[in-house]
């Protein structure tokens, strides 16, 4: 909510926010006030939520940019007295910032009432109707906008007509049918997207990409608010800066020798005696940096990597609550590890462990059988794998190369061919990429998706 986007906010959603505002008539009293003359100036209102439908407690109202300012009680109401005639009250809380319209304000004149003035948030009705395509309904569970501005790696210049694509495993396809876990948008010519129709309560990720440009995947967490912002940076492929940061724990230590990854790519390092690192050859863009330690919850903290980067990357992490769940001794399962098991359990794909994985005589032999899924060639060093293509009804209209992503970041045939057998520890399939899990969905193609994990990554 800083700099520019918290300025963009304040234009695209003041005029929603100025349209909510409830102004009571004027009382006989207020309407003979005369704010140029008064000695003194009272205001006595209350600050609502629209969203919510509950009122904003402990929140700031501040009168003529803070020269006197008071805070709600715990059912909104608020009292100002100045001194000097009030012409603006301003109300600041960070359930504001967090729903992204940044702040409620309201000019004061002579005919605004000084016994009850209302500031309110829109409402959700009001703000669809405004941002979201016409004929978009809102849904029960899915009434969500995740929404922000794409800028490029400077940091500075908006990206217009770049695609966003929100995702999620909320609502996973069933044996009735397939429910849509996307939400596209494109960016206006200010470079501001409106995804709607997300679920807020979920996790969901985004990433964008245009002709040129593309940002990382990033996940942005579920919550009890239908507004989600989520700005993104767009890097130009194949270009790269260096990230440096440092890593502490609850009591501000710094932690030593923990492992730090680049979400979707093969960029790793760890963190030196002080708790810092240092990593060079990072694709630009909107990222998820991963810390890993031994002790320690795995961290996913989301960082726009910029052509430049002059600051240090700060990130927390904290101790485990609980152990891991125990399988055999001491071992203990990865999130990976459980994620993969949660995904075998809701049978959308198929996934073979390493224990039907050594069985086979190569690459190729280990997706020999596997429904839908289409095996050209029948050289083990130079194959093809297709899944076929659906059309607007659902039904397959012809086959196109799987998206193969090797531990995580995309990658092809060539590389997975090249891939000792006996370094693969699971490998999944799905012949629909609406049944993939929510950060694989591309915006390139509708072709399946082949995720293959190695036995180094599943161990960390």
């Amino acid at each position: 909510m800083k700099g520019s986007m918290t300025r963009h906010i304040t234009v695209g959603f003041m005029g929603l926010v100025a349209a909510a505002f409830s102004l009571a008539a004027p009382s006989a009293r207020a309407a003979a006030h005369d704010p140029e003359t008064a000695a003194t100036d009272t205001i006595r209102g209350v600050v609502f939520d629209s969203l919510l439908h509950q009122p904003i407690t402990d929140a700031s109202v501040q009168a003529d940019a803070g020269a006197i300012s008071t805070l709600t009680d715990r059912e909104g109401r608020f009292e100002l007295i100045s001194p000097t005639p009030i012409k603006r009250v301003t109300v600041f809380h960070d359930f504001l910032d967090r729903s992204g319209l940044g702040s409620l304000v309201a000019v004061v004149d002579a005919k605004t009432s000084h016994s009850m003035l209302v500031l309110s948030t829109p409402s959700l009705a009001t703000i669809w109707a405004r941002v979201c395509p016409a004929g978009k309904t809102i849904d029960k569970g899915r009434n969500g906008i995740v929404f922000g501005v794409a800028r490029t790696s400077d940091g500075k210049t908006r990206v217009a007509g770049a695609t966003v694509r929100v995702s999620w495993d909320f609502d996973a396809p069933s044996a009735s049918g397939i429910m849509s876990r996307i939400s596209d948008a494109k960016t206006d010519s200010i470079g501001t997207y409106y995804a709607c129709g997300t679920p807020p309560h979920s996790n969901v990720y985004a990433f964008a990409n245009s002709a040129t440009l593309r940002s990382g995947s990033i996940n942005i967490p579920g919550d009890s608010l239908p507004l989600r912002r989520a700005d993104l940076v767009l890097g130009e492929v194949g270009k790269t800066s260096a990230l440096r940061g440092i890593v502490l724990d609850a009591r501000k230590t710094p932690l030593k020798g923990a492992t730090i990854d680049i979400d979707g790519s093969p960029i790793t390092g760890r963190t030196d005696n002080t708790g810092r690192f240092i990593l060079t050859n990072v694709p630009t863009g909107s990222r998820a940096v991963i810390v890993r330690a031994l002790g320690y919850t795995p961290t996913m903290w989301p960082v726009d990597v910029l052509d430049r980067n002059p600051e240090e990357l700060e990130i927390d992490v904290v101790e485990q609550a609980l152990p891991g769940v125990k399988v055999t001794g001491r071992q203990t399962l990865s999130p990976l590890h459980m994620d993969i098991d949660q995904r075998r359990r809701e049978g959308f794909g198929t996934i073979k462990d390493s224990t039907e994985i050594i069985r086979h005589t190569s690459i190729r032999a280990i997706f020999q059988g596997i429904p839908s899924l289409v095996i050209t060639g029948k050289d083990e060093s130079a194959f093809g794998l297709f899944t076929p293509t659906q059309s607007m009804s659902g039904n397959p209209v012809g086959g196109c190369p799987a998206n193969v992503y090797i531990d995580g970041f995309q990658s092809d045939l060539t590389v997975l061919i090249t891939l000792p057998k006996q370094q693969i520890a699971v490998i999944e399939v799905y012949i629909r990429q609406e049944f993939a899990p929510a950060k694989y969905l591309t915006l390139q193609n509708n072709c399946g998706v082949v995720l293959v994990w190695t036995k180094l990554q599943l161990k960390k």
